[in-house]
């Protein structure tokens, strides 16, 4: 097929999407800035931007050395409303900063801040210079800082937007990485990372199944990886709306998981009444057979047994049935019975019954640690739940305590992803140079490019032979799988650990919201303009395999008991 032909067809593709999706109205909320002062620093540090409701690339204060802040006016004020402060405060050792008017000695702003980073965002007052106490706890090094420092005012406006993948066009403005990225490919836009969208029928006003029917049909024509995943195509959509909806919007949850098996892919609504659903009994997958792995139940302890084999959940026989369904039958809502057919230790098959209860006590070893810990005198823990500020606050208030350890475990299993600026952040802890983050493949064009993360970061100067583990699992994904993928490319002394492959789920997530119910939300990953590459290949639906494959062999080796993983980690 010449060029002049295949750019016909895509021409005549594009021309039959836009009109076919002329009746949707999509919206973003924009979020906008007014600085009411600007600042004069002569000391710059790494920069943190915010992450949650806009980005600021503001100067860093040393108010050990600079006590006086002083403020020139940018715009004029607004006289409806006070400006708001914002700011990260990084800290050592300090046990009050007050930040007074230094005319009037007025109190602004009193903060008892803890060792690390403390997000700020207060109303403030409209004044000249503002100056800064310390008071100092009077143990070891003391750090106080001011990080991208905002005196001003925002607001927030809906405009419309229609996402390039719905459109067929490439418009937009420049990604804005707020300094950290060093290059970032021209053709994916900044709308194309919007993370919430708004949706609507264009002069409609049907009902909201209608809504959620014409939704759910641009977003099934535009996932982005029927080619990457095994998707189930026989499954059928939903279309009983008598029954209200709440059962509506549950269905068509079930369909999404069913049809596509994403992490990317789900739909709620806030508003429905949800009966919480648990189970006192776990069974994880060792070789072929479902053992049980975990049991909260005091009573049921006495009928059954860690590591037998658990062969049916209320008649229904598991040989041939996933993780996911096997979990799904055996979470129920309080007062309902569960059934299960067992084959203990020695063969002998036993049935037992119980009932579900609104709560179980959680073992303490069921419990996942999340701070900053020691193993020993040379190897440090650290478990990162969600790929956000916290994370990043938390390594960089133990940076000196990592200069120390000849070994640090990072624990990103049952990690889901979250930010991806922030990704690179925590990367940037790590990898001295300039790197690339990763590369974008247009939907349009085939066209491959690098997102190149800037050399000016945060890094800690740990020393170059400190070993790293990163721990991983199945529920691995998104940015946990491009910072596993990325420590382990440019750092030597770096290795995966884990009993199976990442997930493989590397997207742009995007939150959908219905105009005429807000509280009905879509999590869809079908409006990224472009894929998501690692060295030229997508790890979609298949993940990143572990350098060191961890055998688990019975359950007491899993991670609420003795943890072979961790384990491994450590020795290996």
């Amino acid at each position: 097929m010449n060029t002049l032909v295949k750019n016909f067809i895509l021409l005549l593709l594009l021309f039959r999407s836009t009109f076919g999706y002329s009746q949707n109205s999509f919206a973003f909320l924009e979020k906008k800035v007014d600085t009411l002062y600007y600042f004069k620093s002569e000391y710059i540090n790494y920069n943190i931007p915010s992450v949650d409701e806009f980005n600021i690339n503001g100067p860093t204060i040393n108010l050990l050395n600079q006590k006086t802040i002083v403020l020139n006016k940018k715009i004029i004020g607004h006289a409806d409303k006070k400006p708001n402060i914002k700011f990260q405060l990084l800290t050592k050792n300090i046990k009050q900063l007050t930040l007074l008017d230094l005319k009037s000695k007025t109190v602004l702003l009193s903060l008892f801040p803890k060792d690390g980073i403390t997000e700020v965002d207060a109303p403030f007052e409209d004044i000249g210079t503002i100056e800064a106490e310390v008071i100092k706890t009077g143990n070891g090094d003391v750090v106080c800082e001011i990080k991208n420092l905002f005196l001003g005012y925002s607001s927030i406006h809906k405009k419309e937007f229609t996402p390039n993948t719905v459109s067929g066009k490439s418009l937009g403005t420049p990604y804005d990485s707020y300094g950290l990225y060093t290059y970032y490919p021209g053709f994916d836009k900044e709308e194309d990372n919007k993370g919430t969208l708004y949706f609507g029928l264009k002069n409609n006003p049907g009902s909201v199944y209608e809504d959620l029917d014409q939704l759910t049909d641009v977003i099934e024509k535009n996932y982005p990886f029927y080619s990457g995943r095994t998707v189930n195509k026989e499954i059928m959509k939903p279309k009983d709306t008598a029954k209200g909806v709440c059962s509506y919007v549950s269905e068509l949850n079930t369909y999404f998981r069913q049809k596509f098996n994403d992490p990317h892919f789900s739909v709620k609504d806030n508003e429905c009444p949800v009966k919480k659903k648990n189970t006192p009994v776990f069974a994880y997958k060792i070789g072929r057979e479902y053992k049980i792995s975990g049991i909260l139940d005091d009573s049921l302890s006495q009928k059954m047994n860690l590591g037998e084999t658990l062969v049916a959940i209320d008649g229904i026989h598991l040989k041939k049935i996933s993780d996911e369904k096997v979990n799904e039958l055996l979470a129920k809502t309080p007062e309902n019975r569960t059934e299960l057919e067992i084959e203990d230790l020695n063969g002998k098959r036993k049935k037992i019954d119980y009932s579900h209860h609104t709560t179980y006590k959680i073992p303490s070893n069921f419990i996942q640690k999340t701070e900053f810990s020691s193993i020993g005198d040379e190897v440090a823990y650290m478990r990162i739940k969600h790929i956000d500020k916290e994370a990043l606050y938390e390594l960089i208030a133990h940076k000196e305590e990592l200069k120390n350890k000849k070994k640090l475990i990072l624990d990103l299993r049952n990690n889901g992803g979250g930010d991806f600026l922030i990704g690179a952040q925590i990367l940037s802890l790590f990898i001295k140079n300039e790197f690339s983050y990763y590369q974008l493949k247009d939907k349009f064009s085939d066209l491959v490019d690098q997102v190149i993360v800037s050399d000016k970061k945060l890094a800690f100067n740990i020393p170059s032979e400190m070993e790293i583990r990163v721990l991983v699992n199945k529920n691995t994904s998104c940015v946990s799988e491009l910072i596993a993928y990325n420590l382990k490319k440019y750092s030597k002394n770096v290795k995966i650990v884990g009993i199976e492959n990442t997930a493989g789920a590397l997207s742009v997530l995007y939150e959908v919201f219905l105009e005429k119910n807000n509280n009905i939300k879509f999590r869809t990953n079908a409006f990224s303009r472009s894929k998501i590459m690692l060295d030229g290949k997508s790890i979609e639906g298949k993940g990143i395999q572990p350098d060191v494959h961890v055998n688990i062999k019975n359950v007491k080796d899993l991670q609420p008991y003795e943890d072979k993983v961790l384990m491994t980690a450590i020795s290996k």
